[in-house]
């Protein structure tokens, strides 16, 4: 009978915490503890190490059963830092470290807690808002409202507002709208 959702992100964890990769939850895993939880049926995981050790982190997740597909795998992590595997019908989203900001983000993780007894490492809220801007996605936008929303004055806006100033040129239009959620955030 194949794993149920909550039970690949214990055993990915587990996985991950055995071969000593450091790792944090990101997308809708993370965002649940911030903001009102949505639905997904993937799990983003940001691994911080760099795509030099791509081969160790597929080696971690197939002994688990999730399929890293031959070589191909490898070569996306080496030559976008990013892969997507599966492990049955589940998406695993890995994020790999080539940025002096993914290493900020490995810094600044949090526990939290994950059914009885496990706790997993997410995301710091401003760090998985500033993930959300890169991406530009629809679905970002309003979790990331909802999010600067929910927190109020907890969501360090400055935090997120330097690192997206490092990342993006100055008249990119993404930077205009995270200013504008931090003004009026969602409700």
């Amino acid at each position: 009978m194949p794993l149920a959702l909550d039970e690949k992100i214990v055993a990915l964890d587990a996985a991950l915490g055995a071969a000593r990769i450091p790792h944090a939850f990101g997308g809708a895993l993370a965002l649940a503890y911030y903001a009102a939880p949505r639905g997904t049926h993937d799990i983003d995981v940001n691994v911080f190490v760099s795509e030099k050790r791509g081969a160790r982190v597929l080696s971690a997740l197939e002994r688990i059963g999730v399929a890293s597909g031959g070589t191909e795998p490898l070569r996306a992590v080496r030559d976008r830092g990013q892969v997507r595997v599966r492990w049955e019908h589940t998406p695993i989203d890995l994020f790999f470290s080539y940025d002096p900001f993914h290493d900020r983000c490995a810094e600044r993780t949090r526990r939290v807690p994950f059914g009885e007894g496990v706790t997993l490492p997410i995301l710091s809220a401003e760090d998985l808002a500033v993930f959300k801007v890169l991406f530009d996605r629809p679905k970002d936008w309003v979790d990331l409202g909802e999010m600067v929303y929910a927190l109020g004055p907890a969501f360090d806006g400055g935090y997120a507002r330097e690192w997206l100033r490092k990342i993006l040129e100055p008249d990119d239009a993404r930077l205009a709208r995270f200013e504008q959620i931090l003004r009026e955030p969602a409700r």
